[in-house]
């Protein structure tokens, strides 16, 4: 029998750093967010399809580069 699911740890919790925020970490996912519209324009292009404005003005943005 397997073990049951257990609600992962909160993160942060108990060491008093519940409100510190990883600023590369946050900028890494946006140039993956970015990345990834790109990306969906090329596919929309090539497959006919038109692309959600909201895609098309996420894929213009340039990620940040030395956020710490």
């Amino acid at each position: 029998m397997t073990e049951p699911m257990r609600a992962p740890a909160h993160h942060g919790a108990g060491t008093g750093e519940t409100g510190r925020i990883d600023r590369g970490a946050a900028a890494r996912d946006r140039g993956v967010q970015i990345a990834a519209a790109q990306l969906r324009l090329v596919t929309d292009r090539r497959l006919g399809k038109e692309t959600p404005d909201w895609v098309r003005q996420l894929a213009a943005e340039s990620p940040r580069r030395g956020v710490s």
